[in-house]
């Protein structure tokens, strides 16, 4: 099955290297396990629209539907997040991997794939016993075993073994055996090191070799979803802090926050309003706009990146979707690809902060910030963000001698105002219906894809029913990847709380005097080198319940710190050479890797000053939510 162009290019960045062509999951497979996706998606928003529509008409919510919908939520985090694997959809590092020679790359993927079976058996093992003492525990609406939503777990980790297995299968025998053999022998010396010398308690010693793993793991190629959880086990079990089976624990618990609920709707009104031709109207509305000015396009792409940021929730759907509707513009006015991907991922960076926002969503899931208050909160900083690229371009463009155009007629800006306008009241209802409270985030989402279907489906006509089970089914895929990651993340900051760490971190700051300032580049350079690693939001999830309580410790308001963990996130997601979604970027603009990161250094330069303003003063994050009362 093809990708969406939402995220193109996604295959060789994010896949599981190997030199070895390996066939997909046979079709009946993979439509059945799709079939019960999209029926978990879909039964997912029926259930939130139903609780609405009885509020709404009836004043009267449907208590049981949020049970309804986590149990669905748990079916796309651990059933999506297993068929992700062999589509290659994982998160993984492969810039140093990449330039081995065929044979070292084979025997990598092996060794990946042996432990992605043994990790997953190995958790599927520890999560029996806890479903079996969770089964005469009931849920407080309809009473159902709280076993259940420990099963898609459990199913995920079978299907894992056996998409694993599909895979070794079909690579060479004798590189399958010795790496197999290497990894078995492997565990059972740190086994027998364990049982007779250890374990050797929560000392610095035990943790440096956890991060050391880690490292070794995440540059080796392996998806960082399964990273995450096999690090956590190496150190519980060598610590000896916390037994195994909290693991799997927190996996599950890692995705029970109610506003995650909104992913995979936030993805899936992306994933339709970009193939639906939404952003098209956008880009040529913003061209009457400021198009004349010096770098006309290439303005024209920063103001409608953040317009769209505000409407699809996702930086991959944002560079997809404008990216492709604005290429042939660029081309016929002769912008070279490689300055167009730039000026593109760079501008993603600032929608990081335009609400809605994933990485928004998923840090208010995971901490006791609002969703609404860091909503309100990213609006300056991403427009401080945005006019700092829009400077930078103005000047570049002159330097070049590039003449500005005409300004269009005020009867054009309203017509191409007119065309837009279903799409830009979008982001308004959004962010209105959350900050107002009439509705949650995970409502605004629903409400987000229904308004996309009608505008996609019945007025730019550009979607069948073919394309909506296709989007269905890449919703899926994406979704549980995320929500996969999310809860192993969970799992990881928990191990690294239970290892001290923020406390050592307290220390060692304490020990430079406890500054704000030294802080806050502190985590800024962190996030940005962890954030071009770990891909962006597994460091946010990492990372933000780790640092939020130090800052607090330390004077800095949360709100405000949120905000810059979220920008430094996005500006080492696209920082090259190892940032995904440059990758991602160069596959829609059509540009080289090497040709878009000599062009890119100049505008993350500028993005890098701009993080610093937001950083060190706090009035553009915190004015607009103080003003109407939140985040205080």
């Amino acid at each position: 099955m093809g990708r969406p162009d939402v995220i193109p290019g996604d295959e060789a960045v994010c896949a599981t290297a190997s030199a070895d062509p390996i066939p997909p999951i046979p079709r009946r497979v993979e439509a059945v396990l799709n079939a019960v996706l999209i029926f978990s998606v879909v039964g997912e928003m029926v259930v939130i629209f139903a609780d609405v529509m009885a509020r709404t008409l009836f004043h009267s919510s449907l208590l049981w539907g949020e049970e309804i919908a986590h149990l669905a939520l748990t079916v796309v985090a651990f059933v999506g997040g297993a068929v992700a694997y062999p589509r290659g959809q994982h998160m993984a590092v492969h810039a140093l991997i990449a330039r081995l020679p065929a044979a070292w790359r084979r025997a990598i993927a092996a060794l990946v794939d042996w432990l992605v079976l043994w990790l997953s058996l190995f958790v599927g093992v520890l999560g029996c016993p806890v479903l079996v003492n969770r089964w005469n525990d009931r849920t407080l609406i309809l009473g159902m075993s709280l076993a259940w939503y420990l099963v898609p777990l459990l199913a995920g980790t079978v299907l894992l073994v056996c998409f694993a297995a599909w895979r070794l299968w079909w690579q060479s025998r004798r590189t399958v055996l010795i790496m197999g053999a290497g990894l078995l022998t492997l565990l059972l010396a740190v086994v027998l090191a364990c049982s007779l010398w250890g374990p050797w308690g929560q000392g610095p010693a035990v943790l440096m070799a956890t991060l050391g793993l880690f490292l070794v793991l995440l540059f080796a190629g392996v998806p960082i979803g399964f990273v995450l959880p096999l690090c956590s086990l190496l150190y519980l079990y060598t610590s000896g802090v916390a037994p195994l089976y909290s693991v799997p624990i927190n996996m599950q618990g890692g995705i029970s926050s109610f506003i995650l609920l909104a992913i995979p709707f936030f993805i899936l009104a992306g994933y339709i309003m970009t193939e639906g031709g939404m952003s098209r109207p956008l880009a040529e509305f913003v061209q009457t706009l400021v198009g004349h000015l010096r770098g006309g396009l290439l303005q024209v792409i920063v103001v409608t990146m953040y317009i769209f940021s505000g409407i699809s929730g996702s930086k991959m759907a944002d560079v997809a979707a404008v990216g492709t509707s604005m290429k042939e513009m660029l081309r016929k006015q002769g912008y070279e690809p490689a300055e167009t991907v730039a000026v593109l991922a760079t501008s993603a960076v600032m929608g990081e902060t335009v609400p809605p926002s994933i990485a928004m969503l998923v840090l208010g899931s995971i901490t006791t910030v609002s969703v609404g208050a860091l909503f309100l909160a990213g609006l300056l900083p991403a427009a401080v963000m945005a006019l700092c690229l829009m400077l930078l371009i103005y000047l570049r463009a002159r330097l070049a001698g590039r003449r500005p155009t005409p300004r269009v007629p005020w009867r054009e800006k309203g017509q191409a105002a007119t065309r837009a306008l279903p799409a830009l009241l979008v982001p308004l209802v959004l962010v209105g219906g959350i900050v107002t409270g009439i509705a949650t985030p995970t409502e605004v989402s629903a409400f987000a894809v229904a308004y996309a279907l009608i505008l996609s489906v019945l007025m730019y006509r550009n979607l069948g029913l073919a394309d909506l089970h296709r989007i269905l089914a890449e919703t899926a895929g994406m979704s549980g990847m995320l929500l996969f990651i999310i809860g192993t993340a969970t799992t990881f900051s928990w191990t690294l709380t239970v290892a001290n760490l923020p406390h050592m971190l307290v220390g060692l700051l304490s020990a430079g005097g406890g500054a704000r300032s030294l802080f806050l580049l502190g985590s800024v350079l962190c996030l940005v080198f962890v954030g071009a690693l770990l891909e962006g939001l597994p460091a946010l999830l990492v990372f933000g319940p780790m640092l939020l309580p130090v800052a607090t410790q330390l004077g800095i308001d949360p709100l405000h710190y949120s905000i810059v963990l979220i920008i430094a996130m996005g500006i080492g997601h696209f920082s090259p050479p190892i940032g995904v979604g440059l990758y991602v970027a160069c596959a829609v603009g059509g540009a080289t890797v090497e040709e878009a990161a000599r062009r890119i250094l100049p505008y993350m330069v500028v993005l890098g000053l701009g993080l610093l303003v937001v950083a060190f003063v706090p009035w553009f994050s915190l004015v607009v939510p103080h003003q109407l009362h939140l985040g205080r």
